[in-house]
């Protein structure tokens, strides 16, 4: 046998990966949205999605006397706060503090892996959280998701695996995958600044307060150097 036959076996055998229905969330790589959260026009196009799409479900209490919150409608009185009986039993959780809790990388890449599941109740599914009781409301926008015939796992040469990896596109939503991304990431920083609504106050608050140690260092160090002159002058006298 030929060095070329040896080394193609040798290529299949090394590269060939494991292959299964669904990767397990910890074989996920979480995707990294491009959010700036002091981009406030994101913030409040993604206030407004949530307002309009999330709190169908979704409280979020703990702004409810936010100013940008109550702008794009999110009121105490539209909220579900009485709702009683949700389907299958599960109350969705009130999502205030959900990027402090799951991470916006996390949120993000939920939002990105429905996917189309007939055995399910609702019809869909999720990889991050599988049998997630959420219904496909996100379908509406970015379109229905299907498993690819073969999700990879990691492997040898192939360490990672992402949710395009797994998913593909069958039928696009009323948004194109850009729009949906960037509607995403918009509601992914919003999210961001429910958890810390004076995280950009906190920072420039921050920088303020660096400079004034800065400045309090150099009067105090000038002031050491001139105690220790009357120190030395004493030693010297005595």
């Amino acid at each position: 046998m030929s060095m070329r036959y040896i080394l193609a076996i040798l290529f299949f055998l090394f590269t060939s990966t494991v292959w299964a229905e669904v990767p397990s969330p910890e074989d996920l790589v979480l995707a990294k949205p491009a959010i700036d959260r002091y981009d406030m026009e994101s913030v409040k196009r993604g206030a407004k999605f949530f307002a309009n799409t999330c709190m169908v479900c979704h409280t979020m209490v703990y702004l409810r006397y936010d100013k940008i919150a109550q702008e794009a409608g999110i009121t105490y009185d539209k909220m579900p706060i009485n709702v009683k009986t949700w389907p299958y039993g599960i109350t969705p959780p009130d999502l205030s503090l959900e990027a402090n809790i799951r991470g916006v990388d996390w949120i993000y890449t939920y939002l990105h892996s429905f996917y189309q599941d007939k055995s399910r109740p609702t019809g869909v599914n999720n990889l991050l959280v599988p049998n997630t009781a959420m219904p496909g409301i996100i379908a509406a926008y970015q379109g229905d998701q299907v498993l690819v015939s073969s999700p990879p796992k990691p492997g040898i040469y192939y360490d990672e695996t992402n949710w395009y990896d797994v998913l593909t596109l069958v039928k696009q939503g009323s948004m194109t995958p850009e729009q949906f991304d960037a509607t995403t990431a918009d509601v992914v920083n919003f999210l961001a600044y429910a958890s810390e609504p004076f995280y950009v106050e906190q920072h420039k608050i921050g920088w303020w307060v660096l400079g004034f140690l800065v400045i309090l260092f150099v009067m105090m160090y000038a002031l050491k150097k001139e105690y220790w002159k009357d120190v030395k002058k004493h030693k010297k006298d005595v």
